[in-house]
């Protein structure tokens, strides 16, 4: 493709993205109108691309062959840029704050250095550079760096602050035994959010109910994961009669047991498994209805991300089957 196309991005949260690759540069329209955002005090229409450069062979991202421009997730007013590292199959997020509050997706540009050193980056327009480097990275590189792209940030990636998490993960996999409490304390609350897992053991051990309703409204969750949290839940409520702690949660412990069913079978993708699940609740806890269909509205957010059509399609259905349970079906 030729710099100088125009490229335009739909989306999930209803915004247009149109994208200048000759400039660098990009509009964000909602309804028609370019939205404008404050960048040093000054409101400004026209957007400047963030550029995100990986320094270091451990480093693997995905990109397209004929152009470096992606479409970055943004939660929160932070664009989450993804990597995979090593020999690691998991997909990471680097998280960077931004000053697009409300935008769902942000168009960037994405490089990748074996070595310590960017060679010559492509001249496309005056973007925010984001060096992203691993431990490796030689000192007078750094200076150099800074010397040479003054404006730039550059970040050092450290596995090991994520290593504690990871460890956790293993033994809930083979399950052992672990308090996920004794180790949040030097975790950042991106890391938990990045491992659903983790999160489960950390709130349902504060009896942190409401919080458990929030993980699959936060990160992309998939199947296993699910699995592992009910089996969690389960355990729990077996205990909970004989338990001083869990005596007086056992309903609320029993709700969230039935909204994590719902979401497996919404996860399968498979609609005689929602159908069996519907069966089995005669009637529908308002509080679990509700976070159904937030999950299915988030999901499908990922999907679409993914350009998972058919599971977003799916999921759009499901989205409005539970919307249009009758109210006499809610119990409060």
């Amino acid at each position: 493709m030729k710099y100088d196309d125009y490229i335009e991005q739909d989306t999930p949260g209803g915004y247009m993205l149109r994208v200048n690759m000759r400039n660098g540069t990009f509009l964000a329209f909602r309804n028609g109108t370019p939205q404008s955002w404050m960048s040093a005090g000054v409101e400004i229409q026209i957007h400047p691309m963030l550029h995100a450069i990986f320094l270091g062979g451990d480093f693997r991202i995905q990109v397209r062959q004929d152009t470096p421009l992606i479409f970055f997730p943004m939660e929160n007013a932070f664009v989450k840029i993804p990597f995979e590292y090593g020999e690691e199959s998991e997909i990471r997020y680097m998280r960077i704050p931004q000053e697009y509050d409300g935008l769902d997706m942000l168009p960037g540009l994405v490089f990748h250095f074996p070595g310590y050193w960017p060679s010559v980056l492509p001249a496309i327009g005056d973007g925010r550079r984001y060096f992203i480097a691993d431990q490796g990275i030689p000192r007078q590189n750094i200076m150099r760096i800074k010397g040479k792209y003054p404006r730039s940030r550059l970040i050092v990636f450290k596995p090991e602050e994520f290593m504690k998490v990871r460890i956790e993960r293993e033994k809930v996999e083979r399950g052992e035994k672990a308090r996920a409490v004794d180790i949040v304390e030097t975790l950042q609350d991106d890391a938990i959010s990045q491992n659903p897992v983790f999160a489960a053991r950390y709130f349902l051990r504060n009896l942190e109910w409401r919080k458990m309703y929030s993980i699959p409204l936060f990160t992309r969750i998939r199947l296993p994961e699910v699995e592992i949290i009910l089996s969690f839940m389960e355990k729990m409520y077996k205990s909970a009669s004989t338990s001083q702690d869990l005596r007086d949660s056992e309903e609320l412990l029993w709700d969230l047991i039935d909204y994590y069913e719902g979401i497996l079978a919404i996860l399968t993708g498979d609609f005689a498994r929602v159908k069996s699940w519907q069966r089995k609740h005669q009637t529908y806890k308002r509080v679990v209805l509700a976070n159904l269909i937030a999950v299915c509205e988030f999901q499908k957010k990922y999907a679409q991300i993914d350009k998972n059509t058919v599971f977003a399609t799916f999921l759009r259905d499901i989205h409005q089957i539970l919307r249009n349970i009758p109210p006499k079906e809610i119990a409060a």
